[in-house]
């Protein structure tokens, strides 16, 4: 980025929180899944595989509608009042809305089966993205969820695909015909590769795990499956950007969203020459951040949009393509820039 570009390079940066480590802690943490989506090993059952079935007609009022009487009381603490605050989707996407079918996703001759259900919600996130709501159009929706029940179940997700990208999750809301909310878990690790679970609302742990029914009577708390036009669904509704550490070099400006609360303030031109240096720092591939505290949303000099994180030690950053590690000094100039915007947002 020249001198030329920097009068034009005015950051804002937004949502930033009280809650926020401003030490250099250390490459340490490696778990993708915050505690209350941690995804259960996969169990056996010996039940039986007949499982009872429901009625074929939703409510045409459903429990959304109460919800929204008075959006002031929705529980933010359990997983449907949390996806229902960030958005829901401009119509009800019905799924099977014809047949008598099951209240929950099951297995049936190797493939996943959505319920009965009305999706209410999507939201999507990533170690480059922060979590928000998505909207988009009703058959692409329905072609996703088609996706997903013709795609291949497998065993497991191959180590080297697990290596090599960011992975992008999906949360799907879903109303079932008992009206009772469950939240579809997706994870897309790339190459075609994803990770489907299911939880209910929990008052104590923000969701629960459930079980998904095979017709042979086994129940799984996770499920692998294999469809590249799934996962090119997925990219196509977020604008997946391919330019990896390659797009630092075009940045004209851009957001900053440090996890979650809504302070506003600008860069003064020393705060930006510390990012400029930091993002010009040798970086090497890893396979996961350090964190993802700081996420950054640039506009590029074709117009395009560019996001990006950066873990608060300043020792990861994050893109849609790929992690990057900044090795100790090149960190420390950035790790001061944030004690420095949270240090404004408290005055």
């Amino acid at each position: 980025m020249n001198k030329s570009k920097k009068q034009f390079l005015t950051f804002t940066a937004l949502n930033l929180i009280i809650l926020f480590n401003l030490g250099i802690t250390g490459c340490g943490s490696k778990d993708y899944n915050t505690k209350e989506e941690k995804i259960a090993k996969t169990i056996s059952s010996g039940s039986s595989s007949v499982i009872e079935t429901i009625s074929s007609t939703v409510p045409k009022r459903d429990i959304t509608e109460k919800i929204f009487e008075d959006s002031n009381n929705i529980d933010k603490t359990i997983s449907s009042g949390y996806y229902l605050s960030l958005g829901t989707l401009d119509e009800n996407v019905l799924i099977n809305e014809t047949e008598q079918n099951k209240s929950g996703i099951t297995v049936v001759n190797k493939n996943i089966i959505f319920p009965q259900c009305r999706i209410k919600s999507i939201s999507m996130k990533s170690w480059s993205r922060k979590e928000k709501h998505y909207n988009p159009p009703k058959h692409e929706i329905v072609q996703y969820v088609d996706a997903l029940e013709n795609a291949e179940i497998v065993d497991n997700v191959p180590e080297k695909v697990l290596k090599k990208m960011v992975k992008i999750e999906t949360h799907i809301l879903y109303l079932n015909s008992h009206n009772k909310f469950r939240t579809i878990s997706i994870i897309n690790f790339g190459n075609g590769y994803h990770e489907i679970s299911v939880a209910k609302d929990n008052k104590k742990n923000f969701a629960k795990n459930i079980p998904v029914r095979t017709d042979t009577g086994k129940k799984y708390y996770q499920i692998f499956l294999h469809s590249m036009k799934a996962e090119n669904i997925i990219k196509k509704w977020i604008n997946w950007e391919s330019q990896g550490k390659d797009g630092f070099s075009s940045i004209q400006n851009a957001s900053l969203s440090v996890n979650g609360s809504m302070d506003v303030t600008e860069f003064t031109e020393d705060q930006l020459k510390k990012l400029e240096t930091y993002l010009k720092s040798d970086k090497k591939l890893a396979e996961a951040p350090c964190g993802y505290e700081n996420y950054f949303e640039c506009i590029q000099e074709d117009g395009s949009k560019f996001h990006f994180s950066i873990s608060a030690d300043g020792e990861s950053i994050s893109t849609d393509k790929a992690v990057y590690v900044v090795d100790y000094p090149d960190n420390v100039e950035i790790v001061e820039l944030f004690k420095e915007i949270h240090k404004s947002a408290k005055k």
